[in-house]
């Protein structure tokens, strides 16, 4: 499947924010974290600098947070292209959050928390864990009229869609059709300017 950075590649590498990034971002305010918040990110491949221009955004890629009791650690569970090795099908994925704001991954990132009561954060984080266990692909069509398949912003609005909030609200992003079937797309800023959402708070970065 096609995707968005090889279609709109020599767009990419157009455009003044291609420089090479030398930031790490530095993850902190780990004891103030709840299930169901959400972390952004952005790096400095040609798809994240797609997203960011086409929607003027600082961020290019959502995930949503949940704590695993079990190794006492802080898991961003999101769907992300490029990251697969082989032939093997772009699944879904929940990892560290270390590993989320990894140095080849990310240069700039934030947390952001969902106006809403911690027990529907808890429930839209379970759902999208539950879709991780479902072994969903990533959608390289960007459709959120699909459900089978999801994007990285589709996943964190469907979370809590079934929770009853839209965090798009109703904000839509056109497309060409190549691109996305549907002609239009949920982008992270759509999310990040939400009126649903409490407060941005961006993470410190430091030189490599």
């Amino acid at each position: 499947m096609v995707k968005l950075a090889e279609l709109l590649l020599p767009l990419a590498l157009l455009l003044s924010a291609c420089a090479e990034r030398h930031e790490t971002v530095v993850i902190t305010g780990h004891e103030a974290f709840r299930e169901g918040d959400l972390v952004f990110r952005c790096g400095s491949g040609a798809e994240s600098r797609v997203v960011t221009e086409a929607s003027s955004s600082t961020y290019s890629h959502i995930g949503i947070l949940h704590y695993d009791s079990l190794t006492a650690q802080w898991m961003v569970v999101h769907a992300v292209p490029g990251e697969t090795e082989g032939d093997e099908p772009e699944y879904l994925k929940s990892e560290s959050i270390e590993t989320f704001y990894a140095a080849d991954r990310a240069f700039r990132g934030a947390w952001a928390r969902v106006d809403c009561a911690d027990s529907i954060a808890a429930a839209a984080a379970q759902y999208a864990l539950q879709k991780v266990a479902e072994r969903v692909e990533f959608d390289n069509d960007y459709q959120i009229s699909d459900t089978t398949l999801l994007y990285c912003t589709e996943l964190v609005w469907q979370a809590y869609l079934h929770q009853g909030i839209d965090l798009s609200d109703q904000q839509r992003h056109e497309l060409p059709m190549f691109v996305c079937k549907d002609g239009e797309c949920i982008f992270p800023s759509d999310v990040e300017n939400s009126t649903k959402i409490i407060y941005v708070k961006p993470f410190k970065t430091k030189e490599q």
